[in-house]
């Protein structure tokens, strides 16, 4: 405690030499309050005491809460399939000598328990736990089968068997299935072989916190920086402290990393703060994390679901820090090479992720690259990358218009920039007509299903963002956004509403960078009650906690109780300088200069001044005085211009002065509610006795929504959907609607396909391999595919019917797990000569090569008579992001007929 009695003494002093002062409040609502010095929610407080420091005696209520009860399931090889969604196991921990053991859990018993302790009760600290399952029954079919299927319908082949883990809710317990493998903490073992698979925990480690402070200072502003001086020690304060903290995410090799606990170069987090503003702050670095992300003249997708690039697609966000970098230097040498390395990447992408059916890019989510967090469970990676999302198709859509600009800018011939502008138009109007949600006035996150997709009606709001800042959105479609999607107390989530049982991260959070966006994007739609809004919980955050976090809990504001969490997370720290430079400077980079178009709220009146900004050749010093977004006088040199602008053609020193006509935004609607959880996906199966789609976990307080073949059908109140007269391909999906009128994901779509119109190809009637150690392929065997090894098969087969079919193929891909690392198996789909599309094989386990599952399926026209279907290798589009591993295992081929 005596080590903190300073910083106790100087927040006592400063709280009563405030008393002496006025409150000046620049944002407040029922859960907290911004000060123009200071920040208070609920008991906590956090004073500016200066521009250079920083004291907070927040901390997190979290960590004063644990509850002896503790939910849990268990794991076959790192894969949630224990038991259903809504199930858990629950213990109440009544340890007896700081011990307790569980009674033995058979795996996938759902028996319900109701353990809820005392209310103020807590587990002790440091209690052991031993916690025990009974995994016979798994290793009796092993014996008699050679394989387990469990109740969630995973089937475990004994040869891909890897071990049994725990994930939960308290921690060191967490519900991120996909890491537990290389957990070994989190591994159960059977030591002596009787079949009970035990493991000993230590719950309730923290240490106590009680006196305990959080503070940031230094000693005076770095001048290598732009200084910025407002008047107002919370906007001050928090700008210093980004720039601090910046300087520590550079790394030795003059790259930034991501966070202090992430400290890789990731193309997502790069780019997005290059374009808030490190472009401006660092352009030499930003070069040169931009180059890192570059391997064989393309961008490197970060590694993600089924092996990264395809399924990942949001590579090309490299390409707006590429061209903000380019607008603020204007080094055509580096123009030059972006739009090589842009271009190279927007072919490759185009032929391997555009989704003929509605012209949208497929994908995992823009940042949202962790499946649970913002999928149903039920979707595999190959679902994920069929899926086609607001924020993905937004970051390529612009690609497409700097693409149409940089060509403009290197005088290349005219076709080559309508080729771009047109490619554009037509994914604009794509996510027009497929995404956005008239009767809601904003877009939904994705569609998704594969074959007749539905949408997601939930919301992405960073996509939902970008597609106001990228003008994908007309002006009523960005006002409406900015008014309509739900926004909670302590901010922006990333998706609303939440998915329930998820542990926050994603799901149920909040990010700063995203906030940024959007904050900058309520300024675009004219928005001050949504630009107020953003800045509240911008410096709320960084002054609480003292450094700028990665997330934090929706429900409650708190850095703890998320998944993971990082301090001084690159794009936050951009996030808080783009309020600067963005929003209160209203700097836009274009070629020909900088235009500026501040937005100041009311509640942060005086002068906002900006020191030694360096800009080409030129060094600025700005200042804006006044309040709103309309500007009264524009003055270069106290020269007096009818446009805010500077020419890119500036030389030497100069001084820029705003003022603003003191007029708020028109537009003031907010829709601020509580977080708010979407209705259980529903769990569907086909009930052949009566002939209909069937919700296994049916609740009667919910409506039902019926689309067949991706069409509305209408509202049910009843478990099952009769599904007479149906003599087709059809796709039948259901999503449950709650009271609040959130919908919930689908089930996994019922899929009904007549006998007659259903065809299977045996693979290794065209190349067989065979391998004792693997299981349960169709048929006498099965192909090997590598990048050496039958790299173009040929299929000849005769129809009776001419038509369209749905071509997949059934493939195990053990080259990795499904969350991580990069060696997705891609290949190219030809029909009688003409390339049909790409079969896309995403790892499905590592060294799991008896985990089989269907690539996506391809539309073929096919002939009736004799057709030939080839499946080949093709190295211009075919490279995964690994370039060396890029295998799979085909068991057979399947044609289903379309109606």
């Amino acid at each position: 405690m005596k080590a903190n009695l300073p910083i106790l003494c100087c927040i006592l002093m400063f709280t009563a030499c405030h008393t002496r002062q006025q409150d000046h409040v620049i944002f407040s609502n029922d859960v907290y309050t911004v000060y123009d010095n200071r920040v208070t929610q609920g008991n906590f407080k956090s004073f500016a005491l200066s521009p250079t420091d920083i004291i907070s005696d927040y901390q997190s209520p979290v960590r004063k809460i644990y509850s002896p009860v503790i939910s849990f399931r268990f794991s076959i090889n790192s894969r949630d399939n224990e038991m259903p969604a809504n199930k858990v196991h629950k213990v109440l921990l009544k340890p007896v000598d700081g011990k307790y053991e569980s009674p033995v859990i058979l795996f996938g018993d759902t028996a319900e328990s109701n353990q809820t302790p005392a209310e103020g009760k807590m587990l002790p600290l440091n209690t052991i736990w031993t916690v025990k399952v009974d995994m016979r029954p798994m290793l009796d079919a092993f014996k008699k089968q050679g394989f387990y299927a469990t109740s969630t319908g995973d089937t475990i082949y004994e040869t891909d068997f890897k071990g049994v883990y725990i994930a939960g809710d308290s921690e060191p317990l967490t519900w991120d299935f996909d890491n537990l493998y290389s957990r070994s903490d989190k591994e159960l073992t059977d030591n002596d072989g009787d079949g009970i698979y035990e493991l000993t925990l230590i719950m309730n480690t923290r240490d106590e916190e009680s006196g305990r402070y959080s503070r940031w200072n230094i000693a005076e502003p770095d001048k290598k920086y732009p200084l910025f001086n407002s008047g107002i020690p919370v906007a001050d304060a928090m700008y210093n402290m980004a720039i601090d903290e910046l300087k520590t995410n550079i790394r030795p090799d003059g790259t930034f990393r991501a966070g202090a606990a992430w400290d890789g170069v990731w193309t997502r987090d790069i780019s997005y703060s290059i374009y808030l503003a490190l472009a401006y702050l660092q352009p030499e670095v930003s070069i040169m994390s931009l180059k890192a992300k570059v391997k064989d003249g393309r961008i490197i997708q970060d590694t993600g679901t089924g092996g990264a690039w395809p399924v990942s697609s949001d590579r090309v966000v490299w390409s707006i820090a590429a061209w903000e970098i380019y607008k603020y230097t204007g080094d055509k040498e580096w123009l030059a090479y972006a739009y090589d390395i842009i271009s190279r990447t927007a072919e490759e992408d185009i032929k391997i992720l555009k989704d003929p059916g509605t012209g949208l890019m497929r994908g995992e989510q823009s940042y949202l690259d962790w499946r649970e967090q913002s999928y149903p469970r039920w979707m595999q990676p190959v679902d994920i990358y069929q899926s086609l999302c607001l924020g993905t198709n937004a970051v390529h859509y612009q690609m497409y218009r700097i693409l149409e600009k940089m060509s403009v800018e290197l005088k290349f011939p005219k076709e080559i920039t309508k080729k771009y502008a047109e490619n554009a138009e037509k994914l604009g109007a794509a996510i027009n007509l497929h995404l956005w949600m008239k009767d809601r006035g904003y877009y939904g996150q994705y569609l998704y299903g594969g074959i007749y997709p539905i949408l997601s009606r939930s919301a992405d709001n960073l996509g939902e963002s970008l597609s106001i800042l990228f003008e994908i959105a007309d002006p009523e479609q960005q006002r409406q956004i900015i008014s309509n999607v739900p926004v909670t107390a302590f901010g922006t989530t990333s998706i609303f509403p939440q998915i329930p049982d998820i542990k926050p991260y994603h799901n149920n959070a909040v990010w700063p960078f995203v906030q940024s966006f959007w904050t900058l994007a309520a300024a675009k739609a004219k928005n001050e009650t949504g630009v107020l809004h953003g800045i509240g919980a911008m410096y709320r955050s960084g002054m609480l906690f003292a450094t700028n976090k990665e997330l934090y809990v929706a429900s409650t504001g708190d850095f703890t109780g998320s998944a993971v969490n990082s301090d001084k997370m690159l794009w936050s720290i951009a996030g808080q300088l783009s309020l600067v430079y963005r929003l209160y400077l209203g700097m836009q980079f274009e070629t020909d200069g900088i235009h500026f178009m501040p937005f100041i709220p009311a509640t942060l009146p005086g002068k906002k001044e900006l020191k030694s900004f360096r800009y080409r050749n030129a060094e600025l010093n700005i200042t804006v005085q006044g309040t709103g977004n309309n500007i009264e006088r524009f003055t270069l040199d106290g020269k007096l211009y009818k446009n805010a602008f500077v020419p890119a053609t500036l030389t030497g020193k100069h001084q820029i002065e705003i003022r603003l006509y003191d007029e708020p935004a028109a537009q003031q609607s907010l829709h601020v509610r509580p977080v708010e959880y979407m209705p259980a996906t529903t769990d569907l199966r086909y009930n052949k006795a009566n002939n209909s789609a069937e919700i296994i976990n049916y609740n009667e307080k919910n409506q039902y929504a019926v689309n067949i073949d991706g069409e509305f059908k209408g509202l049910i109140n009843s478990g099952q959907y009769p599904l007479d007269d149906i003599t087709e391909f059809t796709r039948v999906y259901i999503e449950a609607i709650n009271p609040g009128q959130w919908y919930g994901f689908s089930g996994n779509p019922v899929t009904l396909v007549p006998d007659n119109d259903e065809i299977i190809i045996e693979a290794e009637n065209y190349g067989q391999d065979k391998n004792p150690d693997i299981k349960g392929f169709s048929g006498k065997g099965f192909t090997e595919i590598t990048k050496e090894k039958h790299t173009r098969l040929t299929y000849p087969i005769t129809l009776k019917k001419s038509g369209d079919y749905y071509i997949d193929v059934r493939y195990a891909n053990g080259s990795g797990p499904v969350n991580t690392e990069n060696k997705c198996a891609i290949r190219s789909l030809y029909a009688n000569g003409s390339f049909a599309g790409p079969l896309v094989m995403p790892q499905r386990g590592e060294d799991e090569w008896s985990n089989w599952g269907f690539s996506n399926p391809v539309t073929v026209h096919l002939n009736s008579g004799t057709n030939q279907l080839e499946i080949q290798f093709d190295p211009k589009i075919n490279e995964n992001m690994n370039g060396q591993v890029n295998s799979a295992l085909i068991d057979y081929i399947r044609l289903r007929r379309k109606n």
